[in-house]
């Protein structure tokens, strides 16, 4: 696994595997099946929310979040589903980056150097994130 040293100088940190980013997302589906749901008839979540969510939420913070805080309050499969795949697109395009202090440790979310660069050049192709 590869290290990585911040910008300003703090602990190495290793890229966080896609092992343990799968792991997380499958403890909280399981957590989210043994939950009481309320089925309501709402409007379908496409991965361009979750995108939009990600960038409102990251924008708003200075420190990187963990990845189980950022998924704790979202219930329903599909809306988990499509928060994996605006990770991954975000990941892809080097908006944010997953990290770990150590191997699997808990994963934390932060916004890459580019992370506003990219989500205002994205503005103009957010039809293929529907």
């Amino acid at each position: 696994m590869k290290e990585f040293t911040d910008a300003e100088g703090t602990e190495p940190e290793i890229a966080a595997d896609v092992i343990d980013l799968v792991k997380t997302f499958q403890q909280i589906l399981d957590r989210a099946r043994n939950r009481p749901m309320l089925q309501v008839d709402e409007e379908t979540v496409t991965v361009g929310q979750m995108i939009d969510y990600l960038r409102r939420r990251l924008a708003l913070e200075d420190r990187p979040l963990r990845l189980k805080q950022l998924l704790r309050n979202i219930e329903s499969r599909q809306t988990l589903v499509c928060m994996f795949l605006a990770l991954l697109e975000l990941v892809r395009l080097q908006a944010i980056q997953l990290r770990q202090d150590r191997m699997f440790s808990e994963i934390m979310v932060r916004k890459h150097v580019g992370f506003e660069a990219v989500m205002t050049e994205q503005a103009a192709l957010r039809d293929d994130w529907k």
